[in-house]
């Protein structure tokens, strides 16, 4: 089951509208009301909540979005979803605080973690990543942090498909570097292999577990603690490698906050979480239209065009959807989706599958979906 949250209206947080004119066919010049963004609310223990209108959303046009969304969601529905605009949680599902695994959307947690350490002068994206792991001297002595960022490092590992699968990646030894897909920078390949052993190089740089470090400078500071981070191999002093593709578990509340904090360019609260202009940066494409698309039988993925720092990218300039926005993305339907423009973030999780309907294609036609009923205005 799913449910609108309703609250009580409080007058500080409704949206101000004052004058404004437009101009008909034959120049009749009318006026009319101006949508006036109110100023984020940062969810502390619980997200403030707000009924849709109140925030600039048409409801009926909200439903019928949702509606289209759940037509292409299985046995889950929309049960771990949520719509926030201007820090307000507007709808949610009945099981937003179930925590279970994110699979993927892990990526775009590795890559924050990437920039955090560069801030903090302990790698730079340029940098070989053969710099903090000496196995990859060899084979990828010109693989940088960035390649690996942006799935086209050519990194592949010995050995078979761990489960016996037709699939070339998820060695059961991903730590076995072999010979390289492609020279560093001149494909792209969707691989969790690469992030598997991108995983290993940031946590010997980190000095930590990629678990502990993030808990340290992202997660408790934006509120999030009831989550965990799979390992199952450690560096030979001991130290947990958390794997870089895969394995966080969260639920649905606390993803929003991470698209929260991406939404306002790192910013929580007063306080700069992330290094200046590094959402900016992660969240619009890295990988070049023209690029090759690797030959290997994950070539479904394909990030030319659309693919940040392990952040998926909706192009407006693409015209399949009427604004920018970026999103996480993971195994069973799991997103975050952010929307600048609109000041929104829309997380849907589940462990039901993907969608038959490609992601990409599917949110952007979700905005398109929410675009009239979405008022804009200055803040």
């Amino acid at each position: 089951m799913m449910k609108y949250l309703t609250v009580l209206l409080i007058p500080l947080l409704l949206p101000a509208c004052g004058p404004a004119t437009e101009k008909s066919a034959d120049g009749t010049v009318t006026e009319k009301a101006t949508y006036r963004a109110p100023a984020t609310v940062y969810p502390g223990r619980e997200w403030a909540r707000e009924r849709p209108e109140n925030v600039g959303i048409d409801t009926t046009v909200l439903a019928n979005a949702l509606t289209f969304l759940g037509t292409h969601c299985k046995s889950d529905g929309l049960e771990e979803v949520m719509v926030i605009r201007h820090g307000r949680l507007v709808w949610a599902g009945d099981s937003i605080a179930k925590v279970h695994d994110i699979w993927s959307c892990t990526k775009s947690f590795v890559s924050t973690a990437a920039g955090l350490l560069e801030a903090e002068g302990k790698i730079s994206l340029d940098q070989p990543v053969a710099d903090h792991e000496p196995s990859l001297a060899t084979q990828y002595p010109n693989a940088t942090y960035a390649h690996f960022l942006t799935m086209t490092s050519g990194y592949d590992a010995a050995g078979p498909n761990r489960w016996g699968e037709d699939s070339q990646d998820w060695s059961a030894t991903p730590f076995q570097p072999t010979t390289p897909l492609f020279p560093p920078g001149s494909a792209f390949a969707y691989w969790d292999e690469a992030m598997i052993m991108l995983g290993r190089a940031l946590t010997n740089a980190a000095g930590t577990s990629l678990e502990n470090y993030l808990a340290e400078t992202l997660m408790y500071p934006i509120g999030i603690k009831d989550w965990t981070w799979w390992n199952e191999e450690a560096l030979p002093d001991g130290t947990p490698i958390n794997y870089g593709g895969t394995g966080i578990k969260m639920c649905a509340l606390d993803q929003a906050r991470f698209g929260l904090l991406f939404l306002n360019d790192g910013i929580w609260e007063d306080q700069q979480i992330l290094p200046e202009s590094w959402s900016a940066v992660a969240t619009v494409n890295q990988v070049p239209k023209g690029l090759d698309l690797a030959a290997t039988d994950r070539n479904d993925l394909d990030g030319r065009g659309t693919y940040g720092y392990n952040w998926w990218v909706i192009n407006k300039a693409e015209g399949a959807s009427p604004v920018d926005a970026y999103y996480t993305s993971g195994l069973n339907h799991n997103v975050c989706l952010v929307v600048p423009e609109w000041d929104m973030v829309i997380v849907r999780m589940g462990m039901d599958g993907n969608p038959e309907y490609g992601k990409h294609l599917l949110y952007s036609e979700l905005l398109q979906r929410l675009a009239p009923g979405i008022a804009v205005g200055a803040q």
